[in-house]
Formats: structure tokens, C-alpha cells, sequence
């Protein structure tokens, strides 16, 4: 059999990998796994839209030999099917290059070891000019000049990422400097939520603290594992010849047992409803999130349901993991045992939304509003005539007032704004802050006591007071203090 080598044209090929479909933020984020591989505990995002405009990535971790650097500006300086650490976030043995390349036309990548620096540079304008697969080896007056340096100089080891000439960021502008803040403005919340397991140290895995321009990234947590009120359900394992596949299902509390904080935290921009779903871990690296795989709708009902699943990279061609580390798919056999779990989250999560803080296990509690379906699957709410605070009321009535109180009890259910109350819990909308939900349910609690004439303790097992559990202490206090 004949062979013939065909070696691709260096121009053509890297300018095409440019356009691989790197936004900034993915690009960062890839550059920052390389960083964590290296066993970095600190990252620094440095950026500056005046004068020369640059993007710099500085981390203290081993750093590189000279000939490792070189290996490392390599396309494909490792293969995807080579055995990893399992705590290497890597892959194709590419993003260094086509992470960076998609956003600059030169690349310096300046790695240090006691006291020895090693530089190397991709810089396309180079590349055009030979028509060669050659890279740069700066000299080291240079090499002080560059941004980050000083800050590398005085670690012990580590690594710089310099990106210059930032032609994607400002293409086309008007205003060069404008367009790249606005383009790098998502990065903040991004790096964030990709790397928010990084944030603290997670069993024998170190936190890993992230700095943008000195300003270390907000914590988030999409399962909100400090509040008292969500629902852990019983964690599944997918066992394969290649790993481990771990899946813990959570329940988010109800927007009433939330406050505005703890919603950001949990869904940053995209609310509550459009972040439910599978959140896909890699080496604790989140890769996609806020998605059901097109298993079932996104739905208001499941919008408290979110899916922690963590794969190992030794999943990443079953996962068929993209590139960019920003697209999995998973394979047939555990999107089969994904399918049958959902029914399960979305039940749990559909109780939580319809009965909010119902005390379901008291009957001897009386709901304010109660649903029914009269005929052919319809419903509607009424409230509830049982209820103490409405009997109390209507007792102290005569015969034409009770008349009367009955039909605005009537007209106030026929009212009822199903449309505008949807809209709203779709937004994730709240009426309130905590602290004037605070005092609503303390007035709301004096006057039930007021009137009923009943125990403080069973005062709070009423609807509404019961569904605000997170007060009941403060309410306790304030009015056996007789505030």
C-alpha cells in the first residue's frame, strides 16, 4: 500500500480553528482548567481595554520545564484517548491554543520554575509570513515587559497566558474599548458558575480561589446546600467498565422560603425556571447546565428540580464532550436511567410548588384556599369557609352580613388573576424583601391571635402563617414580648 504524507497549510488551518465557536467567557474557563491541572490553588484573570489591549491568566501552579512548553503550544499535544489523572480537566490537548488563538492573533505563554522562565509564542502574523508551523521564543527583556510579568516573577513557579492584538474582541467597533468591556462582562458570572465547586474545598479536593482584575468571583450554588428547606432525594450511581456515573437530585425550597439572595445564588440571570434540570460535572467542573436533554419540557412544575451529575473524564468520548467543554450528550444507556428518574423529581418538585408549606401531615390544619375540579378536568381555588380566621369572622356576623360575606368570598375567588399569578412565579417574581415578609407575618400572626383567641404554636399552623416557617422564632419572640 502507497502512502502519502499531506502536511495541512498552517495559514488556512489555524485561521479556520479560529473560528471553532469560542465565546470569551468558554475560552477564559478553558485556559483556567489547564491552570487547576497544574495543581494552581490561585488564578488571576487580569484585563485592560486601554493603550495595547491584553488578557492575561496567571496561576501558581507546578509550571513547565522548557521542553514541556513546547509540547504544550503543540496541536494536540495529547491524546484524547490517552489515560488522564482523574483530576485532569484536559482532553484533545488543544484548548491552550484554539481557546486562545479564537480570541487574539498572539499568544505568549511564560512558565516558571525556581528561578528559571521559559516563553514561547504563537503569533499568527508569523505563522503568514514563513507559512510554517513555527513558534517564537521571546527573549527575556521582552518577556518583563509583558503584563503579569512581575506578578510571576515573584511566585516561586507558575504560569502567564498573555493575549495580545485582540482582533475578535473588538472587531468591527467603533469604539474598540467599549466593545470589549461589553464582551467580557459575562465573564464574572460565568467563571463563577462553572468553577463555584472550586470555591471551597471539597473533600480531599483543594478550593481553588479565582481573581478578575483583583476581585475574587461570587460564590454560587444551584442546589442552595445551605438552606435548611431543600430536599435531598436518594442519590443514584450508574455503574460502566469506564467508571462511576453519580447522580444526586435535589429539590429547591419554594420562592416563599427564599430570599432574593439565595435566588440569585441559586439561578443567577436566568431565574429559577430556566436554570431546573441536569447539571453536568466533569471533575467537578460544571460543563452544561439547565437542561432535561430534551427528555421532558422545561416546565413551571419542575422549575425547583435540579440534578447534580458527575462524570468522570474517562466518560468523555461516551459524553461525546465537545472541544470547548461547553456541550455533552449523553450516551443511549444512561439516558434511558435518566428517563425513568424524572418522573420521580418532577413529583416531589410538583408538591413542593403546589402545596408550599402546607403542614400535609396535620389534618386538623385548615388550608385558606382549596382547590376542586368540578367536571372534565377543570379546576378553580376557593377559599376555604372552614378556616378559623373566616368562621370567627362570619360568627360574629348577622344573617344578611354573613349573606353578604359569603358572596365576596365568592367573588374574590371567581377573581382570581391566574393569569398575572402564573406570569409572575414564572419570574421567580416575589412581592416582598424578607424583612417585610417578616413583619407581614408578625402582623398577620398578632391579629389570628387577636381575634382566634389561640395558642401562639397553633396560631403559626394556620394558612398562611404555615408557610413560612423560616419566621416562626422571630414571630414567637417578638409577640411574647408583646411587640
Amino acid at each position: 500500500m502507497d502512502t502519502l504524507e499531506v502536511i495541512p497549510d498552517p495559514v488556512s488551518l489555524m485561521e479556520s480553528m479560529r473560528a471553532i465557536g469560542y465565546t470569551v467567557e468558554a475560552a477564559v474557563a478553558d485556559l483556567i482548567d489547564n491552570s487547576i491541572s497544574a495543581s494552581a490553588d490561585r488564578v488571576d484573570v487580569l484585563y485592560d481595554s486601554v493603550g495595547e489591549p491584553f488578557l492575561a491568566i496567571l496561576d501558581n501552579g507546578d509550571g513547565m520545564s522548557p521542553d514541556e512548553l513546547t509540547n504544550a503550544m503543540r496541536h494536540g499535544s495529547t491524546r484524547p484517548s490517552e489515560q488522564r489523572s482523574p483530576s485532569d480537566l484536559g482532553r484533545f490537548g488543544l484548548g491552550l491554543k484554539t481557546a486562545s488563538l479564537s480570541q487574539c492573533r498572539q499568544l505568549t505563554v511564560i512558565s516558571k520554575q525556581g528561578r528559571a522562565v521559559h516563553a514561547r509564542r504563537w503569533d499568527l502574523d508569523v505563522v503568514e509570513d514563513t507559512g510554517r508551523w513555527v513558534v517564537v521564543v521571546p527573549d527575556i527583556e521582552e518577556l518583563r515587559k509583558m503584563p503579569g510579568f512581575r506578578a510571576l516573577d515573584a511566585l516561586a513557579k507558575g504560569t502567564l497566558v498573555v493575549w495580545r492584538r485582540l482582533d475578535r474582541l473588538t472587531a468591527g467597533a467603533s469604539d474598540p474599548q467599549r466593545e470589549m468591556k461589553a464582551k467580557l462582562a459575562p465573564l464574572f458570572e460565568h467563571l463563577a458558575l462553572v468553577f463555584h465547586r472550586f470555591h471551597e474545598r471539597e473533600q480531599e479536593c483543594r478550593a481553588v480561589a479565582i481573581h478578575v482584575n483583583g476581585l475574587r468571583i461570587p460564590r454560587r450554588d444551584p442546589f442552595l446546600s445551605e438552606n435548611p428547606f431543600r430536599q435531598p432525594l436518594e442519590c443514584q450511581t450508574i455503574q460502566y467498565e469506564k467508571g462511576t456515573v453519580v447522580i444526586t437530585p435535589v429539590i429547591l425550597p419554594p420562592i416563599s422560603h427564599l430570599s432574593r439572595d439565595e435566588i440569585a445564588l441559586a439561578g443567577g440571570e436566568d431565574g429559577l425556571r430556566g436554570t431546573q434540570g441536569f447539571y453536568i460535572y466533569r471533575t467537578r467542573r460544571l460543563v452544561i447546565w439547565g437542561t432535561w436533554f430534551r427528555l421532558v419540557p422545561k416546565e413551571e412544575f419542575r422549575k425547583l428540580t435540579r440534578v447534580q451529575v458527575d462524570i468522570p473524564n474517562s466518560f468523555d468520548d461516551l459524553w461525546s464532550l465537545d472541544i470547548k467543554k461547553s456541550a455533552a450528550h449523553p450516551p443511549e444507556m444512561i439516558r434511558s436511567r435518566l428517563r425513568d428518574l424524572i418522573p420521580h423529581f418532577a413529583s416531589t418538585s410538583h408538591r413542593t410548588v403546589t402545596y408550599t408549606g402546607r403542614q400535609r401531615r396535620n389534618s386538623n390544619v385548615a388550608p385558606l384556599w382549596v382547590r376542586t375540579e368540578p367536571r372534565h378536568g377543570r379546576f378553580r381555588y376557593d377559599l376555604n369557609p372552614d378556616h378559623p380566621m373566616i368562621m370567627a369572622i362570619a360568627e360574629r356576623m348577622e344573617p344578611d352580613e354573613q349573606a353578604a360575606f359569603g358572596a365576596l368570598l365568592q367573588l374574590t375567588a371567581n377573581a382570581l388573576p391566574f393569569d398575572m399569578i402564573y406570569a409572575d412565579m414564572c419570574s421567580d417574581g416575589r412581592t416582598s424583601s424578607t424583612n417585610e415578609d417578616l413583619e407581614e407575618v408578625v402582623e398577620v400572626a398578632r391579629t389570628l391571635h387577636r381575634v382566634l383567641k389561640l395558642p401562639l404554636e397553633d396560631v403559626l399552623k394556620l394558612d398562611p402563617l404555615c408557610r413560612y416557617p423560616k419566621h416562626h422564632a422571630q414571630v414567637l419572640e417578638k409577640l411574647s414580648d408583646g411587640i
